[in-house]
């Protein structure tokens, strides 16, 4: 296979997919520290402002199984420059209306760039990186989610502040339509990804990552798992200014803590996997960990925490909750097969976006329901141990990779 010409640059194999991810991030991530004012101007209850954190990922659900073939005729520069041009654009224009459902409708189209851009950036570390450090790779450049939404909690309030939240929102997008240049440039030379097996084409695909057991369980699993992460990150900062009585800023610093160590975690989680051998042990250890801790968040109402406490337990779960995408997104290609990663990223990735647009709904529903974000934080937590539970079964299974997948 024929290399790019920055493979001359060693440090950019792994930084440019962590840049990528981080700016796609700080787009699709700008609404959650913005809720607060967004809310109040709009009048919305916890179930619409919820609809419209996880409308982006209503566009993903709908695009993302065509997304492999897309990169496989445009090639991963242009997908990730196209990607972020389409994230940016549609975020400026959605700052301009006043209707919700308007909003709704543009941050959809925002989240069709979102669902093209991840297994883009997946198929660039597949090329660079061997499986023996993959989930390490993988672990890093997922780090980058939590750095966009660490960007978007530091900056994006502050704007806010000093103009408002629509100009706040309107910077984000404009931002991740400027980074879209470098990537054009910077990743013109990349080589294209292998031609498919011409007898197999894209539907087929797809069936057979359905006939492969271990790829339907992991992406299950993702359903919960993103799940209760968005979950948490979307509603943190409402949850602590509105029932612990939180300032805006004291709510969005802990946010940003949360993030800051969930990117820690990634990269070390993704370690801890490559020298276990086992990704599924460490997917088990990071939910049973994660659904601790939320009943303790859970639990601050009652007790009146110190914010030194809310700090440790934000930080804690940050770090565990965050630390499961890389390794998820690793063993994926490591069971169905690296000449279809693009295929195989983008199927299960559909799991993962519906677990993104459904779970903040349902949370806010709960939490409209029975006026309390508690119970909430405490249903997430039954989710992630049966998930849990699921991938474990999985493990007491022979671990044989397929080698039936389409290429």
């Amino acid at each position: 296979m024929v290399r790019r010409k920055v493979s001359a640059y060693p440090r950019l194999k792994l930084f440019n997919p962590l840049l990528a991810q981080t700016i796609a991030a700080f787009g699709v991530l700008a609404l959650p520290p913005l809720s607060t004012f967004i809310v109040k101007e709009l009048e919305l209850s916890a179930f619409m402002m919820g609809l419209m954190m996880s409308s982006f990922y209503l566009g993903c659900i709908v695009f993302s199984f065509f997304t492999g073939k897309i990169i496989n005729s445009l090639g991963i520069h242009k997908s990730i420059f196209i990607s972020l041009i389409v994230i940016g654009s549609f975020i400026m224009a959605s700052s301009f209306f006043d209707s919700v459902w308007a909003m709704l409708l543009l941050l959809a189209l925002s989240g069709m760039g979102y669902s093209l851009i991840n297994p883009a950036i997946n198929l660039l570390i597949t090329q660079d990186f061997s499986v023996e450090v993959r989930g390490f790779a993988m672990s890093v450049k997922q780090m980058g989610v939590t750095l966009g939404g660490v960007f978007t909690a530091l900056l994006l309030p502050k704007l806010a502040f000093i103009f408002d939240w629509r100009t706040s929102l309107f910077m984000g997008g404009a931002m991740v339509v400027c980074f879209s240049l470098y990537f054009y440039f910077m990743l013109k030379s990349y080589a294209s990804p292998p031609a498919p097996n011409p007898n197999l084409n894209h539907l087929k695909n797809i069936k057979i990552f359905f006939q492969n057991s271990k790829l339907v369980r992991l992406s299950i699993l993702s359903f919960f798992f993103v799940g209760a992460q968005f979950s948490y990150f979307m509603y943190l900062v409402l949850y602590l200014n509105l029932d612990l009585n939180y300032s805006i800023a004291a709510s969005s610093f802990l946010l940003a803590l949360s993030q800051a160590s969930g990117a820690i975690g990634r990269v070390i989680w993704g370690a801890a996997s490559d020298h276990s051998g086992d990704k599924r042990k460490v997917l088990s250890l990071i939910g049973i960990l994660s659904s601790i801790f939320l009943v303790l968040l859970s639990l601050s109402p009652f007790f009146s925490m110190p914010y030194l406490l809310m700090a440790a337990i934000t930080i804690i779960l940050g770090f565990t909750i965050s630390g499961w995408n890389g390794i998820f997104q690793a063993a994926i290609i490591e069971y169905g097969g690296e000449k279809t990663a693009a295929v195989s990223s983008g199927v299960s990735l559909t799991f993962t976006y519906l677990g993104i647009f459904l779970f903040p709904l349902f949370f806010g529903w709960t939490k409209d329901l029975f006026s309390s974000f508690s119970i909430s934080w405490v249903i997430l937590s039954i989710c992630l141990i049966l998930s849990t539970i699921l991938i474990y079964k999985d493990q007491r299974s022979a671990s044989v990779k397929t080698k039936k997948f389409a290429g």
